[in-house]
């Protein structure tokens, strides 16, 4: 995608594409530094992350702890919780930090 064009509707921006053209060049990491141990969790009640999820599939709905690849998504889904992206699943703010995709939405169901 051109620095100059506007995100296409429905396309979903990621990664280098995604911050293209914030004026601030962002430098990719090569290597992903291991976390220590000690920061590390354990994933707990696996039944609840699926239920949760299957109820969001059914419902057609989108969370932003998915769409950000959140790595706190077991702790909240088997609590039983989720933040929801009511307006679909691509962003209109291109947050570096963020792994949601970026473009321009699709317009809403009637």
């Amino acid at each position: 995608m051109s620095e100059n064009r506007k995100p296409e509707q429905g396309v979903k921006l990621r990664g280098a594409e995604k911050v293209a053209r914030i004026p601030v060049k962002v430098v990719p990491t090569v290597e992903v530094p291991r976390k220590p141990d000690w920061i590390r969790v354990k994933m707990t009640a696996p039944e609840e992350v699926q239920r949760i999820k299957t109820t969001l599939r059914s419902q057609k709905l989108h969370t932003v702890c998915e769409e950000a690849a959140c790595p706190n998504l077991p702790e909240c889904f088997g609590g039983g919780t989720a933040t929801f992206m009511i307006m679909g699943d691509i962003c209109t703010r291109r947050c570096p930090f963020c792994d949601v995709a970026h473009g321009r939405p699709n317009a809403l169901d009637a």
